[in-house]
């Protein structure tokens, strides 16, 4: 099978050496950025362009790579060749963006998070594909149990949950992680000491909930240590917010369903109001 990529950021980048190391022939690499074209294009020993209309027709299959807001802008400028297969490797883009520009085409989406100069290995991520055809799924099944057993079909509006699901599980984790490693700096500790307990927070939602996972003071609702670190962030206010918001959050969806509004409620409730007011002072 020969492949050309469209696009030559982290999901190309990865993709196109798990591929290529499988025996695929990565026909050409296209970027709109001629400098990144070719950096993907030596790290897969093949051609680049940054013209679309040098993007070569005899590929089986072409994989778009690129930002949800430039997938249709391109589509619009290219002449698909109709005989191959064209996917997209989106989360959140549905799989009729492809109607009317091409006659068999799907998603073919790894479910992870990709940095160019980061090894992964694929046989431990989900690959999800959809497909316009039965003919063109089982080319997407074979394909993608080259890379990995954790094959997945699922249609657009369940690729779209997921998607949203993996921002939560990871975006936004990340961010969580980027907090802790300025609030550990300041007091000139290395954000490696955090390393096993992040691994074990990981490690324990693969045998339970992470609801019943769930520990801490919002938890608990321990109000004197929750105040103690509202005051500790009396100068970062952005943080302040966040920490603020999410014990707000955890707090309630652990007592939905099993409290009635009491004294004990309301309190916490003012209390919380009471702080967020003050975030910024």
């Amino acid at each position: 099978m020969k492949v050309v990529f469209i696009g030559s950021g982290n999901v190309a980048t990865q993709l196109g050496l798990a591929l290529k190391s499988k025996g695929i022939i990565i026909s050409q690499i296209y970027s709109r950025t001629e400098e990144n074209a070719k950096e993907l294009a030596e790290k897969l020993d093949t051609q680049y362009t940054s013209n679309i209309s040098e993007i070569v027709q005899d590929a089986d299959m072409y994989i778009y790579a690129l930002k949800d807001s430039q997938l249709v802008n391109f589509l619009d400028k290219f002449d698909l060749p109709q005989e191959a297969i064209h996917v997209h490797t989106a989360g959140s883009i549905h799989i009729s963006t492809f109607d009317g520009f091409a006659k068999k085409y799907g998603v073919f989406y790894p479910l992870q998070t990709f940095s160019k100069d980061k090894t992964v290995y694929f046989n431990q991520i989900p690959i999800c594909i959809e497909s316009s055809t039965e003919q063109v799924h089982s080319e997407l099944e074979e394909l993608a149990y080259l890379l990995t057993m954790k094959v997945y079909s699922l249609n657009s509006e369940q690729r779209r949950q997921l998607h949203l699901a993996a921002v939560f599980a990871c975006n936004f984790t990340n961010y969580m992680y980027d907090i802790a490693y300025e609030v550990i700096g300041k007091a000139g500790i290395g954000f490696e000491i955090l390393h096993p307990l992040i691994m074990e927070t990981a490690n324990k939602v693969k045998t339970t909930t992470p609801f019943k996972a769930q520990t801490g003071p919002a938890i608990r609702y321990d109000k004197k240590t929750i105040k103690k670190h509202l005051w500790m962030l009396k100068e970062e206010p952005d943080f302040k917010k966040v920490y603020l918001e999410l014990s707000n959050d955890i707090h309630k969806r652990h007592k939905k369903g099993k409290l009635e509004t009491t004294f004990s409620s309301k309190l916490t409730n003012k209390l919380f109001q009471l702080f967020f007011s003050k975030q910024n002072k």
